[in-house]
């Protein structure tokens, strides 16, 4: 039976939880994000179809109003019986300008998508390198690193804007939505490292996040349009790097658009390789 809600319950949350804990270690790879792990959270906007018992699914498409994309699960026992073809049928039907993400692009993935006739529009790379990171001694003139402040965060959130103002997703984070990260478990001020010019000007910042288990994240690497080029981006990488390791971390991660070649560059300079690929499918009509 195919369920579609916009509200779950503690009981729902849980089972849907659940299930992407188990197409996780089947896949080695979680079929959701972030922002659609938020969303069953109840802290971001959601929409969610099942297949299956509520207490019990065995597929499900989370709609993710924020970001305009379905991500969708299937339980390895449940696969190659057509829940996915029903489930995103129905998620396209009420959402059909939303895109489709295929983390780490699993040889089903692209058959899924052209039964579903969506075409790929877009690639986002994992990246991935050892820790510490030895003998790179970069350096910005004119800029003091330090610690994240609360009085920080809406230039924070500010140069975050304008250094993704090309981005789908990122360059829409609003100052509430920071305060709801900040406020995840996983959050640590120490982690979060601000740049500032003489005059107090918060001009780039490097958040990092901890996994558990030795692996670290570039979270968000990020240096206002008027502060490029001076290299400060590279001194914010080096200085979140030192502290992963500093705090254990043997191997650390990041996610960067392959259309960016820039900034892929400038990571594979600084010893990142390519891990994984996802790959975000849209239907033809829809495709900007």
């Amino acid at each position: 039976m195919l369920v579609n809600l916009t509200t779950l319950t503690p009981t729902m949350q849980d089972a849907l939880r659940g299930l992407v804990a188990e197409i996780t270690a089947h896949d080695g790879i979680s079929p959701i994000n972030e922002s659609a792990s938020l969303g069953i959270d109840g802290l971001r906007d959601a929409d969610f179809f099942f297949m299956g018992r509520r207490s019990d699914p065995h597929g499900f498409v989370v709609c993710d109003e924020r970001e305009s994309t379905l991500q969708v699960g299937v339980h390895p026992q449940h696969r190659r019986q057509g829940v996915a073809t029903e489930l995103l049928t129905e998620a396209l039907r009420a959402y059909p300008t939303f895109s489709l993400w295929a983390f780490g692009t699993l040889p089903g993935a692209p058959e899924l998508a052209r039964r579903m006739r969506m075409v790929a529009t877009r690639e986002l790379l994992r990246m991935e390198r050892d820790l510490p990171v030895v003998g790179d001694d970069a350096t910005a003139a004119g800029y003091e690193i330090g610690p994240f402040m609360t009085g920080d965060r809406e230039q924070v959130v500010a140069v975050n804007a304008a250094a993704f103002a090309h981005h789908p997703e990122q360059g829409r984070l609003t100052v509430e939505e920071f305060d709801q990260l900040t406020a995840q478990d996983w959050f640590d001020p120490e982690g979060l490292f601000v740049a500032r010019t003489t005059d107090g000007e918060v001009a780039g910042f490097h958040w990092t996040k901890r996994h558990g288990g030795g692996l670290g994240e570039v979270y968000v690497l990020a240096v206002a349009p008027g502060h490029e080029g001076k290299g400060l981006g590279r001194v914010l990488l080096n200085r979140g790097l030192d502290h992963l390791a500093t705090v254990g971390d043997t191997r650390v991660q990041l996610y960067v658009e392959a259309s960016e070649r820039r900034v892929v560059r400038l990571y594979r300079n600084a010893g990142f390789e390519i891990a994984q690929t996802d790959t975000s499918y849209q239907a033809p009509g829809e495709v900007p």
